[in-house]
């Protein structure tokens, strides 16, 4: 961008969209409009609302820099420490995976097998290798109650309780720092018990895409040699955990959905297991009730 003449609001965001998409950006307009918002400390639609407004020497340079950290690579969630999940805005570093738009199925489960079944009172529920704590907290937003939060990395769980701390209304949240169920008793009766663990196979890791392999945390997405490694423990354990009636779902790879259905049916503890698909059509998450 010179600096020979005044640049204005619209034509920084074009010229930076037009920068963003030669470097093959899938959402250079919105990459754009995000860092430039953040900048200059207002929401997106302001950016057209005041769209001929001059932009400084101060906001130039730091909105320069965020580009510059942008065309490296590094994620815009991470450059502006937030992305949005279920309509709640989450603070996220590279502490933590950025929550995706396929995990709301997550949710979307959770709210449809819950529509017609009464929520216990007292109800208390779990979100394990919980990460930002996305999934509790957008459970939490129209199931609020009892939520243990808890992560093997103690990092990630500090992220969670930042996020926990700004939608306390709808706990209250605890946080445990564990290697899944390990440090809770036998029959501890959770209502419901929720997980994005990680699934990737160890083998396709070097083939994800340069902004999540450079960036995010490797040890929330490394499931082990075949990407089952944390999600048979978590099939397995779950039903000690897991009131009877109560919901268990988790997050899969597509390919994983004969091999997971599989596994909740050997428990012989599950009942009405199901796969749902993800907004690409992807078949993402995996639920059963316990019996």
């Amino acid at each position: 961008m010179r600096e020979k003449r005044e640049w204005n609001i619209i034509e920084t965001l074009n010229w930076t969209a037009d920068y963003f998409r030669k470097n093959t950006f899938t959402t250079p307009r919105l990459d754009a409009e995000i860092l430039l918002a953040g900048v200059l400390g207002v929401e997106r639609i302001t950016l057209y609302t005041h769209y001929d407004q001059p932009l400084s020497a101060a906001e130039r340079a730091a909105y320069r820099a965020l580009v510059k950290r942008r065309v490296a690579g590094e994620p815009v969630s991470y450059i502006r420490k937030q992305k949005e999940f279920w309509s709640r805005l989450l603070y996220v570093d590279k502490r933590v995976l950025i929550p995706r738009p396929e995990t709301e199925t997550v949710v979307e489960v959770v709210k449809e097998r819950f529509k017609n079944r009464a929520v216990p009172p007292g109800h208390t529920m779990m979100d394990v290798c919980c990460g930002s704590g996305a999934l509790g907290l957008a459970i939490a937003s129209f199931m609020p109650g009892k939520w243990v939060l808890t992560d093997l990395d103690a990092d990630a769980l500090a992220v969670a309780k930042i996020n926990c701390e700004k939608y306390s209304g709808d706990g209250p949240f605890f946080h445990v720092l564990a290697d899944l169920f390990n440090p809770f008793d036998v029959g501890s009766g959770f209502d419901l018990i929720v997980s994005n663990p990680p699934y990737v196979k160890r083998s396709d890791l070097p083939a994800l895409p340069a902004g999540i392999r450079n960036f995010e945390p490797m040890r929330a997405l490394d499931g082990g040699a075949d990407g089952l490694k944390i999600l048979k423990r978590l099939v397995m354990q779950g039903p000690t955990y897991l009131a009877e009636g109560g919901l268990f779902v988790t997050e899969i790879a597509p390919d994983q959905a004969e091999d997971v259905t599989a596994l909740f049916g050997e428990t012989g503890k599950f009942t009405d297991i199901q796969v749902a698909r993800d907004i690409l059509g992807h078949q993402r998450v995996v639920s059963a009730w316990r019996k």
